[in-house]
C-alpha cells in the first residue's frame, strides 16, 4: 500500500511537473497584454513559480477595449498595476465545481470578486467578466480566460458617491437623512446594488417633491431603500425584460429596453455609468430619479 501510495505521488508530482506554468499558459492563450504587464509589475516569478493560484487572465482583446488613457495610466503608476493585477488573483487553485451563484471570493489583495453561474447554461462570470475558457490547467494553479479586465473595487458605496469625479454627491444627502450611511459603509457582510441618480438628475427632479423627501427620515429611508436591490447585479445581468426587488418592501423596480437595446430603469432612468465596482457591492450611475408610489402621486416616476 505504501509503495503504490508513493508511486502515485510521484505520478501526480511528474504530470505537474509537465504543465507550463501559468505566465507560460497566460501566453500560449491570447493573453500577452496580461503578461507583460504582469513583467512590468513585478510579478513574474510569484505567478511562475509560487501558488496554487487561479488566475483570472483578460485576453489581448479584453484590454483593447479599455480607452488608451486608462491603459497609459495603469503602466504609469505601478502600485495601481500592481493593484489590478492582484484583483485578477484568487490565493487557491478554483475548479467549476467549486463555484457557487452568488458566492463572494477574495482576491489576492483581499478585495471581494463575485461569482455568477447561469442556472440554464454552462456561463459564469467573474462580476462582469464573462469566463471564454474555464480550468485550463498549470503547474501551479488554474487560469480562466475571461473577455473584459475587472474593476478593482473603489471603497464602499459610500465612498463612491463622495468621490467627485462621478459627480452624485447629491444622493448623500438622502442617504443622510434615512440614517443608512453606515449601512452601505461596510467590507464585510451583505452586498447591494445601488442605482445613484446623477447630480444633474437631482436638480431635472421636482424640487419641491425633492425637498419634502429630503427633510423627513420615513420619505427619505423609502426613497433610498427603493434605489437599493439586496445583492450585486452588474450590467449583464440587466440585459433582459425583468423586475428587480428594493429594500422598500413591496415596490419594486421594471428592467426594460428601447429599441437600441439601452437599458431603462422604470421605462425612463438611463444607466449612464454601471458597474462601479464597491466592496460592499456594486453601484450604477443612473439619469433620473426613481420616485416609488407612495412619494408622488400617478405612480412610479421617474
Amino acid at each position: 500500500m505504501k509503495s503504490f501510495c508513493a508511486i502515485f505521488a510521484v505520478c501526480i508530482a511528474a504530470a505537474s511537473a509537465a504543465l507550463p506554468n501559468l505566465i507560460d499558459l497566460a501566453k500560449q492563450n491570447n493573453c500577452s497584454t496580461l503578461v507583460s504587464l504582469i513583467q512590468q509589475a513585478g510579478l513574474t516569478d510569484v505567478l511562475s513559480n509560487q501558488g496554487p493560484f487561479t488566475l483570472l487572465a483578460p485576453v489581448d482583446a479584453a484590454f483593447a477595449k479599455l480607452p488608451a488613457d486608462v491603459v497609459k495610466g495603469l503602466t504609469a503608476d505601478t502600485n495601481a498595476l500592481t493593484g489590478v493585477l492582484q484583483y485578477h488573483v484568487i490565493k487557491e487553485s478554483i475548479f467549476t465545481w467549486d463555484l457557487q451563484q452568488g458566492e463572494v471570493i477574495p482576491s489576492l489583495n483581499d478585495h471581494s470578486i463575485r461569482v455568477y453561474v447561469g442556472r440554464t447554461s454552462n456561463s459564469i462570470y467573474f462580476n462582469q467578466a464573462k469566463v471564454i475558457v474555464s480550468e485550463l490547467q498549470a503547474s501551479n494553479g488554474v487560469l480562466y480566460l475571461i473577455d473584459e479586465v475587472l474593476n478593482v473595487p473603489e471603497g464602499t458605496i459610500d465612498d463612491i458617491i463622495l468621490n467627485p469625479d462621478y459627480d452624485i454627491s447629491g444622493f448623500m444627502d438622502f442617504i443622510k437623512e434615512a440614517r443608512l450611511t453606515q449601512t452601505f459603509n461596510r467590507t464585510s457582510g451583505q452586498r447591494y446594488t445601488m442605482f445613484v441618480p446623477s447630480n444633474e438628475a437631482l436638480a431635472n427632479a421636482d424640487q419641491n417633491l425633492m425637498s419634502s423627501i429630503k427633510n423627513s427620515y420615513s420619505r427619505a429611508r423609502y426613497l433610498v431603500d427603493y434605489h437599493v436591490h439586496a445583492g450585486t447585479l452588474h450590467a449583464k445581468s440587466l440585459s433582459k425584460d425583468a423586475r428587480l426587488s428594493t429594500l422598500y418592501r413591496g415596490h419594486y423596480i421594471s428592467v426594460s429596453h428601447d429599441t437600441s437595446n439601452m437599458t431603462l430603469l422604470n421605462n425612463v432612468a438611463k444607466i449612464n455609468i454601471a458597474d462601479i465596482e464597491a466592496e460592499d457591492g456594486v453601484v450604477h450611475i443612473i439619469s433620473h430619479v426613481l420616485i416609488p408610489s407612495t412619494l408622488a402621486s400617478g405612480g412610479i416616476v421617474g
